[in-house]
C-alpha cells in the first residue's frame, strides 16, 4: 500500500511541476462531453419541464384541462365545481398578451398566488425585497425573470399599462411570461372570469377517470407527457444531439492528441520508477486510479461548461422553441450527476482505447482498418439509401459518408508527398520524406479537421439551401400588400375594405383547431382558410409548383376537398387522394386530399379548405384579421393610414408586406442561431487539436532539425518548410472536405430534412461562401500550427545538436 501511495504522490508531483501538460490533458478530455452535457442537459430540461407548477412551486403538473377544440377559455364555475367534487391540486391558469404604455408587448401568466401562502410553501422570490413585495402587494405585483426585465429594457421598479403602475419584482424561472395573480391578469385581459386552462397536479389513474366524468363535454383532460411540444420538437433536440455527437468525436480526437503528449512526457518516469523497483502491477494500479481520477474531473468539468453553454442560448433557445414548437415553460439547464457518470464511461472508454492503440495486436489489424472501413461504408452507404425512412437511418447515411472518406483521406494525403515532385532541391525532398514519417502522428488531427469542416461546410449548404427556399416560399405565401388585425374582424368591416377603390382583393385568415385520425391516434391538426374559393388561395405554392386550380378546393355535397402541408404529409404517410376525418367536440366531415402544399417552418399538419366548409361545418374558429391585395401604384402607407382612422386601429395592428417578411426572416434565422454556434466550438475544438498536435511532435521534431541545423540550414529556412509542410497536409484536408461537406449537406437535405421536419428544397451551392469558408480556416489552422513551431526554431542550435 505504501509503494501505490508513493506512486500517485509521484505522479501527483510530476502534475505540480507540468501545470501546463495536467490542463491540456483535462481541457482535451472535457471540451468534447461540454458539447455533449450541453445538449443532453436540455433535451432532459424539456422533457422534465413540469416537475415544478406555473406558480414555480416543486408539485410535478401530471395533467392539464384545456377547453374544447375551438373554444379559447375555461369557466369559473367549472373550477368552483371541479373543487366542491374534492380535486383541491387543480389550479386556473390565465394567459395572454397586452401592451405597456412604452408600446411593448407582454406575455402574462396568471395564477393562483395564494398556492403560496396556503400550500407551507416559501415564496420563490430570489431575493429579499421581492419577498416583501409579494407578501405585502401580492396581488398586484407583477413578477419578472431576470432575462425578461433585460429585454424589455425596464429602468425602474414599476410597470405602466393603461396609464395604471403595476409594482415589479425579480424572480427566476418565469421565462418570457410576467407572473402575476390571476385576479390581476383577469383585469388586464378583460378575460371575464375565463381561465386558459387547468393546472393539475399528482392526479392518479382512477381519479382521471373521474374527473373525466365530471368534466364530459365542458373540457378535455390531457396528459402532461402527450402535450403538442414533446410531439414537435423531437426533430430539433435530435439535431441538437446529433451535432453534439459529432462534436463529441471531434473532442475524441483532441482527446487522444493530450493523451498522446501526456504519455510522452510520462514515458521516462514510468521506466524510471520501474528501474528503481516499483512493481507493474502497482504501477498498473495506480495508473488506472490516476485515469479513473482524471476521468470523472474531467467529465465533471465538460458539464460545468456544457451547463454555462445551455443556459448562454438559452434565450435563443427558448424563442425557437417557443416560436414552432408552443413550449410553455422556462428551462434552465442545471448540474446533472448522470451527465457526469455518462462523460466520466466515454473518457474511460478513450483511454482504455489509446491503451488498446499501443498493442501489437491492434498494430497488427491496423492495416485491415481501411478495407474495413471502406467496406462498411460501401455496404452500409446503399442500403441506406435506398432504405432510410427514420432519422436515425438518416443520420447513419451521413456515418457511412464520413467512414468513406475517413478511408481515403490518410491515402489521399500521403500520396501528395508520394508522387514525384517536379524539383531537385534537397530541402524540399527532405520535406517529402519528413512529411511521409510524420502523417502518422498528424492522422487524428487531419481526420478531426476533414470531420468538423464537413460538417460545417454540410450544415452551410444545408442553410444556405433552406434561406434561398425560405426567400422564394415568403416572396408568394406573404404576396398580400398590407395585412390587417382588428380586435374584432366583421363580415361588415371585410365589405367595407372591399368597396375601397384602391383595394383589388380582400382575403380573411381563419383559424380553427381540431384533431384528424390517423390510424389509431387522434393527431392535433390546424384548418385554416383564407377565403371563399381558389383565388384567395393563390399564395399557397403546391409540391411540384403545380398550380393551385378551382378543383383542389372546389366542395360538393358528396365530397369536400381540402389541401394538406408537407409536413403533414411525409410525417404521416398521406397523400393527394387520402380521406380524412377532421373532428372538432361532437362536430366532424370527412374531406378528400386534393393536393400538398409547402409549408416551410411548420412542423405539425395544416389543413386549407375554403371559409364556407368551415361555416357549413359550424366548427369553431378564430377570425384573425384580413389580407389586402392593393391595385397597381397605389401606395400602402396612404391606405393604412386612410384604414387606421376610420376604425381606430393602432400601429401594431396593421402590417406592411416588407415588414411581416422581414419578421418571418428574423424568426426563422433564430433556429439556425444554436447550430452555427456548436459548429463554432467543433471548429475550435479541431483546431484546438491541430495545435496539440504539433506540441506532441515537438519532441520527434527535434533530431531532424538538429541535423538540418548543423548541415547550414538556418532556423527560418526550417520554419518556412515546416510551415509549407503543414499547408499541404491541412490544404488537402480541406480540399477533401468540400467534397465530404457538399455530399453531407445534399444527405441533410434529401433524407434528415424530410424524414424529420417534413421539408423538401433544392440545394443550392455558393461557391463563394465555401471557398472562403475554407480560406479562413486554413488559415487559422496555419497560425496554430507555427506556434508550437516558433518555439522549436528559437531553441539554440547547440541544444539541438545536443539531441542527437
Amino acid at each position: 500500500m505504501s509503494e501505490l501511495r508513493l506512486i500517485l504522490i509521484t505522479y501527483g508531483q510530476f502534475y505540480r511541476r507540468h501545470k501546463s501538460l495536467l490542463g491540456l490533458f483535462l481541457l482535451g478530455l472535457s471540451l468534447g462531453s461540454a458539447l455533449l452535457s450541453a445538449t443532453l442537459g436540455l433535451n432532459q430540461e424539456a422533457s422534465q419541464r413540469y416537475t415544478t407548477s406555473t406558480a414555480l412551486l416543486s408539485q410535478p403538473v401530471s395533467h392539464f384541462i384545456r377547453p374544447p377544440l375551438g373554444e379559447n377559455g375555461l369557466a369559473f364555475s367549472l373550477w368552483q365545481r371541479l373543487t366542491a367534487s374534492g380535486f383541491k391540486q387543480v389550479q386556473p391558469v390565465l394567459e395572454g398578451r397586452l401592451r405597456t404604455d412604452e408600446g411593448q408587448t407582454l406575455a402574462i401568466r396568471g395564477v393562483n398566488l395564494l398556492q403560496w401562502q396556503t400550500a407551507s410553501a416559501a415564496i420563490p422570490a430570489t431575493d429579499e425585497s421581492a419577498a416583501q413585495v409579494a407578501r405585502t402587494k401580492l396581488f398586484d405585483t407583477v413578477f419578472l425573470s431576470p432575462q425578461l426585465i433585460a429585454r424589455m429594457k425596464l429602468d425602474g421598479s414599476v410597470l405602466l399599462i393603461d396609464g395604471v403602475s403595476y409594482p415589479t419584482s425579480l424572480l427566476d424561472g418565469t421565462g418570457h411570461y410576467a407572473l402575476m395573480d390571476i385576479s390581476l391578469a383577469d383585469r388586464l385581459l378583460q378575460a371575464g372570469g375565463q381561465s386558459s386552462y387547468f393546472e393539475v397536479t399528482g392526479l392518479s389513474e382512477s381519479e382521471s377517470q373521474r374527473l373525466i366524468t365530471l368534466l364530459g363535454t365542458e373540457a378535455r383532460l390531457e396528459s402532461a407527457q402527450a402535450q403538442t411540444f414533446d410531439a414537435l420538437s423531437g426533430a430539433f433536440f435530435f439535431n441538437l444531439q446529433a451535432l453534439a455527437l459529432l462534436g463529441y468525436v471531434v473532442g475524441a480526437f483532441l482527446s487522444l492528441n493530450a493523451i498522446k503528449l501526456a504519455y510522452q512526457s510520462r514515458l521516462s518516469l514510468q521506466q524510471q520508477m520501474a528501474t528503481l523497483g516499483c512493481l507493474q502491477g502497482q504501477l498498473l494500479k495506480a495508473l488506472c486510479l490516476e485515469v479513473a481520477l482524471l476521468s470523472i474531473v474531467a467529465a465533471t468539468l465538460g458539464n460545468l461548461i456544457g451547463v454555462v453553454m445551455a443556459n448562454a442560448m438559452m434565450g435563443d433557445i427558448s424563442a425557437v422553441l417557443g416560436s414552432f414548437y408552443k413550449l410553455d415553460r422556462a428551462l434552465t439547464v442545471q448540474f446533472n450527476a448522470w451527465l457526469v457518470l455518462l462523460g466520466s464511461l466515454l473518457n474511460l472508454a478513450i483511454l482504455a482505447g489509446f491503451v488498446m492503440l499501443q498493442t501489437q495486436l491492434a498494430q497488427r489489424l491496423s492495416r485491415w482498418l481501411t478495407p474495413g472501413l471502406l467496406l462498411i461504408a460501401c455496404i452500409g452507404g446503399p442500403l441506406m439509401l435506398y432504405f432510410a425512412q427514420t432519422k436515425w437511418q438518416a443520420l447513419l447515411l451521413c456515418v457511412c459518408v464520413l467512414l468513406l472518406f475517413f478511408a481515403l483521406t490518410p491515402s489521399v494525403v500521403r500520396q501528395v508527398f508520394r508522387v514525384r515532385w517536379p524539383t531537385r532541391s534537397p530541402l524540399l525532398s527532405w520535406l517529402r520524406a519528413d512529411s511521409l514519417t510524420q502523417l502518422p502522428a498528424l492522422l487524428s488531427s487531419v481526420l478531426a479537421i476533414l470531420m468538423a469542416m464537413g460538417a460545417a461546410i454540410g450544415m452551410q449548404v444545408m442553410v444556405g439551401s433552406f434561406s434561398s427556399a425560405l426567400d422564394a416560399h415568403l416572396q408568394t405565401r406573404l404576396n398580400a400588400d398590407l395585412y390587417v388585425r382588428p380586435d374584432e374582424p366583421t363580415s361588415q368591416m371585410r365589405l367595407a375594405l372591399a368597396d375601397m377603390s384602391e383595394v383589388e382583393q380582400v382575403g380573411v385568415y381563419w383559424s380553427a383547431q381540431s384533431e384528424i385520425t390517423v390510424g389509431n391516434e387522434d393527431i392535433p391538426a390546424t384548418i385554416m382558410s383564407f377565403g371563399e374559393d381558389y383565388s384567395y388561395h393563390q399564395h399557397l405554392t403546391l409540391l411540384n409548383k403545380q398550380p393551385l386550380e378551382a378543383a383542389h378546393l372546389a366542395s360538393t355535397n358528396e365530397q369536400l376537398s381540402c389541401l394538406i402541408n408537407e409536413p403533414g404529409m411525409r410525417r404521416y404517410a398521406l397523400k393527394a387522394g387520402s380521406i380524412l376525418e377532421i373532428k372538432q367536440g361532437p362536430r366532424a366531415f370527412h374531406c378528400k386530399v386534393r393536393g400538398v402544399f409547402y409549408d416551410y417552418g411548420e412542423p405539425g399538419i395544416n389543413l386549407v379548405v375554403s371559409s364556407s366548409v368551415i361555416v357549413q361545418q359550424a366548427f369553431l374558429y378564430e377570425a384573425v384579421g384580413f389580407m389586402l391585395t392593393l391595385q397597381d401604384g397605389v401606395n400602402s402607407e396612404r391606405i393604412a393610414d386612410a384604414i387606421s382612422q376610420r376604425w381606430s386601429l393602432a400601429g401594431h395592428q396593421l402590417i406592411h408586406n416588407r415588414v411581416f417578411k422581414r419578421f418571418a426572416k428574423q424568426l426563422f434565422s433564430q433556429t439556425f442561431l444554436v447550430t452555427h454556434a456548436l459548429n463554432l466550438c467543433i471548429m475550435l475544438i479541431a483546431l484546438f487539436g491541430v495545435w496539440v498536435s504539433f506540441l506532441t511532435l515537438g519532441r520527434q521534431q527535434l533530431h531532424p532539425m538538429a541535423v538540418l541545423q548543423t548541415l547550414g540550414v538556418t532556423q527560418w529556412q526550417l520554419f518556412a518548410l515546416k510551415l509549407c509542410q503543414a499547408a499541404l497536409i491541412l490544404g488537402m484536408t480541406l480540399l477533401l472536405a468540400v467534397p465530404l461537406g457538399i455530399l453531407l449537406g445534399w444527405v441533410l437535405l434529401e433524407y434528415v430534412m424530410p424524414i424529420a421536419f417534413g421539408w423538401s428544397m433544392a440545394m443550392v451551392l455558393s461557391w463563394g461562401d465555401i471557398l472562403g469558408f475554407c480560406a479562413v480556416i486554413l488559415l487559422l489552422a496555419l497560425v496554430v500550427s507555427a506556434i508550437p513551431l516558433l518555439k522549436l526554431i528559437r531553441r539554440n542550435v547547440a541544444d539541438n545538436v545536443a539531441q542527437l
